[in-house]
């Protein structure tokens, strides 16, 4: 008699790696344009801490919602989970440059509704100390001793945060949400593959923003490997990139 045997190919590694890229690259995508969802399903009219003063008189406005708070905790676990990942991708040309503002846009959004919601949440958990009562939202027409003091804090932490998102990526060789989602990735000089130092990351992200909201002010022309002027300034290569 013969003996059949039935010999299984292993399992090929890449293959799962790039399935689950594309399925976390989709979740991405689903989380930013979740987060219009629920501002408009909820007509949540502010997320953060305001105050504005007009002659001599100060007037402080701090919103947020239980549904801003989930989706700020999701927000930061997928900004972790790029950051930690593994990642396995070939450059296969040069960004468009509407792909490229494209990601500066959506890094921004992603950015600032996380840490809004996030400082929002501390503003209202101290006036919800000083008034004995929690509320998502509240107004006052006068500024409290604290306001002052909290008010400072938060435009440095929040200013320091919004850097750090840009720059800590760089750090760790690793894509913004932004970028994850446009395929696209900052090279430094040496390598596709390698990490920046603190403080060239520092610098590339200042002059990044310089570039990208002087589009209408400023030269936009590239040379032929696709850079800008702050790219050249910077020494870095813009690059797409495929997943493996």
């Amino acid at each position: 008699m013969s003996d059949t045997r039935l010999i299984s190919q292993p399992a090929d590694p890449r293959k799962h790696s790039t399935a689950a890229t594309k399925l976390l690259r989709l979740t991405a995508v689903v989380l930013v344009g979740l987060s219009f969802v629920i501002l408009h399903i909820f007509k949540i009219r502010e997320v953060g801490t305001f105050a504005q003063v007009s002659d001599g008189k100060a007037v402080v406005s701090v919103g947020s919602h239980p549904a801003i708070i989930v989706w700020d905790a999701v927000a930061m676990l997928l900004f972790l989970t790029l950051m930690l990942r593994n990642t396995n991708s070939t450059v296969i040309g040069i960004p468009s440059r509407g792909r490229r503002i494209a990601s500066f846009m959506i890094d921004f959004w992603f950015s600032l509704l996380t840490l809004s919601g996030i400082g929002a949440l501390v503003s209202l958990t101290l006036e919800a100390a000083r008034t004995g009562r929690f509320v998502w939202h509240f107004q006052r027409p006068d500024a409290v001793g604290t306001d002052i003091v909290l008010g400072f804090l938060n435009v440095w932490i929040f200013l320091t945060l919004m850097v750090l998102y840009f720059v800590f990526p760089l750090t760790r060789g690793r894509q913004t949400v932004g970028c994850f989602i446009m395929r696209v990735k900052t090279t430094p000089p040496f390598g596709d593959g390698g990490r920046f130092t603190f403080w060239a990351a520092l610098r590339r992200t200042f002059y990044e923003f310089r570039g990208l909201t002087s589009v209408l002010s400023r030269d936009w022309k590239r040379d032929i490997d696709g850079r800008t002027w702050y790219d050249i300034e910077t020494n870095c290569t813009v690059v797409l990139v495929e997943d493996d």
